[in-house]
C-alpha cells in the first residue's frame, strides 16, 4: 500500500491526462492526476515542474471547491516543495480540520516542519515533526512512505559516537526502515532505505550485516560508490585493514579526491604499520581541504609512530585550538610531556584544568566544556601515575575549585594513587606471609585487595608452626622461659588467624570484582579453595571462609554460617550481611515477559495475550500500548517528585533519566525505552538474519 500512486507512474499520468481531457470538469480524476504530479516531484525527481503542474491543478479544484480536503493536502504539499511555507501551512491546517484522519495530511506537515526547521522557522522543531510523521503511520500503518520519512526524521547518529539517547533513536530509524521496506517501497527508495539500513548498522557495531547490505549495493549505479566507502569502513572498524585500504581506494577512483576518504585511508595505512603511506594518505587529505581535523589526528599519529613529537605535538595543538573538547589530541599533548618527564607541566596543567573549571557553564547544552575538562584531568591524571608528586600535586589541586563533585573526584583520585603504591609495597610482603602476617596488616590487604594479584592472595595463607616460634622470637624478643615462650607462640597464633581470615575475606573481595566483569576463570580457584576451607579448617576459620563464599554468592555457605549464628543468637548480623552483599533476585529485575507467561497490565488490565508484549517485574507489569502512551506523553507525564519510585525498576527519580507517573503508576525511562525496543529490535533482527 502507497500514500500517494508510485507503480507505472507515467502510464498512470497520461491516462489521467487523457481523461481529464474528456472530463475537465471531474475534481476526482483532477486531484487524483495533482497527487501524480506530486508524487513525481517528491519521490522520483520530477523536480520544481512537477510541483507546479500538482499546484496547479489542485488549485483549480479548489475555485470550484474551497472544502476539498484532497486538493488542500496536494495544494499544501505542493507549496512546502517550493519553499513557500506560510501558505502551505494554511493549506494544511485547512485540510486538518476538515479531515483530521488524513495520512496523507500528516504526512505534509511532518515535511512542512522538516523544511521550516531546515529555515529556522521558531514554529516548528523536530519533535513536533516526529509527531506528525508518527500521526501519518498510525493512521496509514501499511504504507511505506511514512515510515520512510519517520526514519529519516529520527535519523541516525555519526557511527563513531553513539550515546544512550541516540541509540535509541537508531531503533527506531532502523525499525521504521525495515517497516518501510516491507511495505514494498519502490526500487529507488528500497535502495535508499538500505543504504541507511546499513549505516545503522555500521553505527551499532553490526558489521556482517551491514557488510551484507554494502555488498548487496555495489550492483546498484546509483549507490555502489558510497557502498565502497561504507565497506571501507566496516571493514577499517573490523580491523581488516587491507580490505579497508582496497575499498577506500576504489572509491576514490570513482569519486575523486574527498579528504574524508583520504584521512580514513591514511587511518588504515597506518593501523598496518606503513606510515609513510599514511602521512601521503593524509596530506593529499590536506591539499584537499587544509583543515579537516581527522586528516592532520591521523598525520600526528604518524609523527608519534616516527618519533617525531614536536611535529606531532603543533598538529595536536592546532586541533585543540579548534575543538578543545578533542580529548584524544589533549591525550597525546600529554603523552609527550609524560615521555619527556616534564613533570612541573603535568602538575601545572592539573592546576589550571581544576582552577577553570567553577568557570564553565553548569547545565544545559552549554555545559559540555566541563564534561571535556573531566576527561582532560582523567588524561592527566593518568599520565601522572601513583608517584608520591602526583598525590601532592591532587592534594593541592583540590582547593581550586569549589565544585564537591570535582573535590570528591580528585580526592579519590589521590586516594587510588596511594593505594597503589601500597599495595606495591604489600605484595613484597604476601610472597613472605612467615614474617608479613599481623591482623593490621590483614586489615590492610582486605582494603587493597582489588590491587592485589590473586595468587598472591592464596600464597598468604601458607603459614605453619616454624613461622609462629621464630616470630615469636623475633617480635618479642628471647622468653624467660618455656612458659613464657609458648605464651608468646600462642598470641602469634591469633594474630596469624586474624590475619588468614582477614585474607579469606580479602580473596572473596577479588572475586566478587572478577565475577562483576565476568571473569569466571580468576575466582574458580579461590573459590574451590574458600571451600576447602570452610570444610577444613577449625570452626572461626571455617566461618570466615563462608563468609567469604557468600560475597561470591554461594547460598549453601549463608545457610550455614547462618546456623552458627543461631547458635550464639546473632543470626540477625549474618542476615543483614547477606542483605548487603547477595546481588539482587531475578525476580526484582524488570524484562520482556517470557512466552506461555500470564500477567496482566497493572495500569489498564488487558493480559499478556492481548498485548504484543509486556514489560514484567516481579511487582508490576506494563503492557506495549501504556508503554506506547507513555512514550507519546512523556513531556506531560514527567514528574521530579524525589519520593516516587518506578514500580518495575525500583529506580527512584534521582537514578533515572526521567520518570513518568501514568494512570497512578510510576515508571522510568529506561524500562519505557527498553519495552518500546523490543518489538522493534525483534523486526529489525528477523529481517537482517534473512538477508
Amino acid at each position: 500500500m502507497s500514500l500517494f500512486p508510485h507503480d507505472k507512474l507515467d502510464w498512470t499520468l497520461s491516462r489521467l491526462e487523457r481523461q481529464l481531457e474528456g472530463m475537465p470538469d471531474d475534481d476526482g480524476v483532477r486531484v487524483e492526476y495533482a497527487a501524480a504530479c506530486l508524487s513525481r516531484a517528491w519521490f522520483h525527481d520530477g523536480g520544481e515542474p512537477w510541483l507546479n503542474r500538482a499546484l496547479t491543478h489542485a488549485r483549480r479544484v479548489l475555485q470550484r471547491d474551497p472544502g476539498h480536503a484532497g486538493a488542500l493536502v496536494v495544494a499544501g504539499a505542493s507549496l512546502v516543495g517550493l519553499a513557500r511555507l506560510e501558505p502551505a501551512r494554511r493549506h494544511l491546517d485547512d485540510a486538518l480540520r476538515i479531515a483530521p484522519d488524513d495520512a496523507r495530511a500528516h504526512y505534509a506537515l511532518a515535511v512542512w516542519h522538516q523544511t521550516a526547521r531546515r529555515q529556522g522557522d521558531p514554529e516548528s522543531d523536530e519533535h513536533r515533526a516526529i509527531v506528525a510523521a508518527e500521526n501519518a503511520c498510525r493512521l496509514a500503518p501499511d504504507a511505506w512512505e511514512p515510515h520512510a520519512l519517520l526514519a529519516s526524521l529520527l535519523g541516525g547518529p555519526d557511527p563513531d559516537r553513539v550515546t544512550a539517547r541516540s541509540a535509541r533513536r537508531l531503533e527506531r530509524s532502523q525499525y521504521h526502515r525495515v517497516l518501510a521496506l516491507q511495505r514494498s517501497a519502490p526500487s529507488d527508495r528500497e535502495a535508499a532505505l538500505l543504504f541507511d539500513l546499513g549505516v545503522g548498522c555500521l553505527a551499532r557495531d553490526r558489521l556482517p550485516e551491514a557488510t551484507k547490505l554494502f555488498t548487496r549495493l555495489l550492483d546498484d549505479d546509483r549507490y555502489k560508490t558510497s557502498a565502497r566507502y561504507q565497506l571501507g569502513l566496516v571493514n577499517l572498524r573490523s580491523g581488516r585493514f587491507k580490505n579497508a585500504v582496497l575499498y577506500l581506494r576504489q572509491h576514490l577512483d570513482e569519486a575523486g579526491d574527498q579528504a574524508a576518504v583520504y584521512a580514513r585511508l591514511g587511518s588504515a595505512y597506518l593501523q598496518l604499520g606503513e606510515i609513510a603511506h599514511a602521512r601521503d594518505a593524509c596530506n593529499r587529505a590536506l591539499s584537499v581541504d587544509p583543515t579537516h581535523r581527522e586528516a592532520r589526528w591521523v598525520l600526528g599519529k604518524a609523527f608519534v609512530a616516527e618519533g617525531r613529537d614536536d611535529e606531532a605535538v603543533r598538529l595536536f595543538k592546532q586541533i585543540l585550538e579548534e575543538a578543545p573538547d578533542h580529548t584524544p589530541a589533549f591525550a597525546e599533548v600529554v603523552g609527550s610531556r609524560a615521555r619527556r618527564g616534564d613533570r612541573a607541566w603535568l602538575h601545572g596543567a592539573l592546576r589550571s584544568e581544576v582552577a577553570a573549571f567553577d568557570r564553565l557553564p553548569v547545565q544545559g547544552r552549554d555545559a559540555a566544556p566541563r564534561a571535556a575538562t573531566r576527561k582532560r584531568l582523567g588524561v592527566l591524571l593518568e599520565a601522572l601515575g601513583p608517584s608520591d608528586d602526583a598525590v601532592a600535586a591532587i592534594l593541592e589541586a583540590i582547593d581550586l575549585t569549589t565544585d564537591e563533585g570535582l573535590r570528591f573526584g580528585l580526592w579519590e583520585a589521590a586516594v587510588d594513587a596511594i593505594s597503589v603504591r601500597r599495595a606495591a609495597a604489600l605484595r613484597e610482603r604476601l610472597a613472605d606471609p612467615g614474617r608479613a602476617y599481623a591482623a593490621a596488616a590483614g586489615r590492610e590487604v582486605l582494603a587493597l585487595a582489588r590491587l592485589l594479584p590473586e595468587d598472591l592472595l592464596m600464597k598468604a595463607l601458607e603459614i605453619d608452626d616454624e613461622d609462629l616460634r621464630r616470630a615469636a622470637v623475633e617480635r618479642r624478643g628471647p622468653a624467660r622461659d618455656v612458659g613464657d615462650h609458648r605464651r608468646g607462640v600462642d598470641d602469634e597464633r591469633r594474630e596469624a588467624r586474624a590475619w588468614q581470615a582477614l585474607v579469606l575475606l580479602a580473596l572473596a573481595t577479588h572475586g566478587a570484582r572478577a565475577r562483576a566483569a565476568d571473569d569466571t576463570t580468576t575466582t574458580s580457584f579461590a573459590r574451590a579453595l574458600l571451600v576447602r576451607w570452610s570444610a577444613e579448617a577449625d570452626a572461626d576459620l571455617a566461618d570466615a571462609a563462608n563468609a567469604a563464599l557468600v560475597l561470591l554468592g554461594d547460598e549453601p555457605a549463608g545457610a550455614a554460617l547462618r546456623k552458627r549464628a543461631k547458635a550464639r543468637g546473632v543470626e540477625n548480623l549474618v542476615d543483614a550481611m547477606v542483605a548487603q552483599v547477595a546481588a539482587p533476585s531475578l525476580a526484582s529485575l524488570y524484562h520482556p515477559i517470557a512466552p506461555g507467561e500470564d500477567r496482566t497490565c497493572t495500569t489498564c488490565g488487558r493480559r499478556s495475550n492481548d498485548v504484543p508484549t509486556m514489560m514484567v517485574s516481579a511487582q508490576a507489569a506494563i503492557c506495549s500500548h501504556c508503554l506506547a502512551d507513555i512514550a507519546s506523553q512523556r513531556r506531560a507525564l514527567e514528574t521530579d517528585d524525589p519520593e516516587v519510585v518506578c514500580a518495575l525498576s525500583g529506580k527512584g527519580t534521582f537514578e533515572t533519566a526521567a520518570m513518568y507517573v501514568y494512570k497512578g503508576t510510576a515508571v522510568c525511562r529506561e524500562v519505557v525505552d527498553q519495552g518500546l525496543g523490543v518489538l522493534e529490535r525483534e523486526a529489525v533482527d528477523r529481517y537482517l538474519a534473512a538477508l
